[in-house]
This record gives C-alpha cells, structure tokens and sequence, in this order.
C-alpha cells in the first residue's frame, strides 16, 4: 500500500490542475462559511428578527452538521480532480507504462482509490480544523461534550466525499476522456438526475427519487435545521429539497453504490485495452 501511495503522490501533489482545484475547494468553502454569518433576513412580522439566524449554526455542536452541508456542496471539485487525475492516465499513457514496469491492473485501481481516501481525509481534517475556528469564535456557554457531540457528521461527509469520487472515477475509466467525463457528470448529477427524478416521482412513484445515486450521496448531509429550512418543509413547493432516507438507510445505499461504481470500474480495466 505505501508503494502505491508513493507512486501515486509523485503523480499527484507536482499536478498544477490538482493544485488548482484543491485551491478552489478551499477557497470556495472558507468564502461561504466567513459570508454567511453577515447574511441577515427580518421581516415586519417578526419584530426585525432575523429569521435565518445563521449565526446559531456557528455554535457548538449545531456547527458540525452546517459545516459537513456546506462542504458537501463543493464535492463536485474533489469529482473534477479526480476526473483530471484518472484522464491523465491515459492521456500520457501511464497506465500502460506502469502495467509494463509490474504494477497489475488492480493496483492501479487500489492505487486510485488510495487518493480518493487521502483527499477525502485531507478535506475532513480542513472542515474539522475551521469548524473548531469558527465554533470557538461564535459559540458562547458550551460545554466540552458540546464541542464533540455532533461530530460524526464529519465521517458521514468523509463517506460522501470518497463515494462522490469514486462516482468520478468510474465514469473516468468508463470514457477515458476527461472533457467527456467532465461534461458527463456535470449534466448528470445537475440536470439528468433531477429531471429524471421528477418524471418518475410524478408518473411512477412519489419516493422512487429518494434512491437515486447523487440523491443519497448528496442527501447524507441534509440542509440545517434553522426558522427558514422549517419553512420550506411545509410548503410542497420545496419538500424535495429537505425529503430524504432515514441516515442509516442513505449510507447502505450509498455503501452499495459506491461498491458497484468499484465493481464497474474494476471490470474494465481488468477487461479493456489500456
């Protein structure tokens, strides 16, 4: 394994693409979360008071599940540095040149997925890192359980993460060109899923959405709890947005998802010319 990983790394971390999309996800996660807090919305009705209340997902232990939602919302980064990565592999021919040094068909796959793991692990320890930051800076009368207690929910996303990857990867290998990929699995994921969902809800059943694969993926972190997601849960308009799967349900279909993404990739590269 740290033979791959080694491998890999001097693969990896000299990438300037790779260095730019880890520079965008990060930037683009720490740019919402230091916004948000300044977002005020009020109405007559309420008194001037802010009915958003951002402020409150900020605070111990509320902040782990508002930071796994917000960081989640930046994957499809992690999927395009993926998709790069692997579109290298065949645009310059390393993996036929690596299967020619010794390594085998399922190393290079293992050895894939070793990065996903390790992005994946890198973002978690971001996310938990500036969740301690900025809980520390708006949390106020918390106690030490509460600064751990909702914690999980950075596993959850580390799971999201990886699957969301491996997702990339499979269409990667699956296209073998990393333009194609890329368009595949945008228009996929923001505009062929959802439609599709849709359609079925309506004409064949009011669930079927929910087991969609980017469906359970992106729903394993559910938008917050504050005054206005309680809002949009009472209007129908807005119920596909905060609808999901029990946690437990959404990470078993999840966990067979991402095992038929590994399957499917893992047939071809074993069967097709590299």
């Amino acid at each position: 394994m740290m033979k791959l990983l080694r491998i890999e790394s001097i693969k990896v971390l000299p990438y300037r693409v790779f260095q730019i999309m880890a520079i965008l996800y990060v930037g683009a996660f720490l740019l919402s979360v230091g916004a948000l807090p300044l977002i005020k919305l009020t109405t007559n009705l309420a008194d001037n008071q802010d009915i958003l209340n951002l402020k409150s997902l900020y605070c111990f232990p509320q902040i782990w599940d508002a930071f796994a939602y917000f960081a989640a919302k930046y994957n499809i980064f992690l999927a395009l540095m993926v998709i790069f990565l692997v579109g290298n592999e065949y645009s310059y021919n390393t993996f036929r040149q690596q299967v020619v040094t010794g390594l085998s068909r399922l190393e290079l796959l293992h050895g894939k997925l070793l990065v996903i793991f390790c992005i994946a692990l890198a973002n978690t320890v971001m996310v938990f890192v500036f969740g301690i930051v900025f809980g520390l800076i708006y949390s106020s009368g918390y106690s030490f359980p509460d600064l751990f207690s909702h914690l999980y929910m950075l596993g959850i996303y580390f799971i999201q993460a990886a699957s969301h990857m491996i997702a990339a990867m499979m269409i990667a290998v699956w296209l073998r060109n990393k333009t194609l990929a890329m368009v595949v699995i945008i228009v996929y994921q923001f505009i062929f899923e959802p439609i599709l969902r849709l359609a079925l809800n309506k004409f064949v059943w009011v669930k079927i959405g929910l087991f969609f694969p980017m469906r359970v993926i992106t729903k394993l972190t559910p938008m917050p709890d504050i005054a206005i997601t309680e809002m949009l849960k009472t209007n129908s308009d807005f119920k596909d947005l905060t609808t999901s799967l029990p946690l437990w349900v959404n990470l078993l279909l999840v966990f067979g998802y991402s095992l038929i993404f590994y399957l499917i990739t893992r047939a071809i590269l074993v069967r097709r010319n590299l």
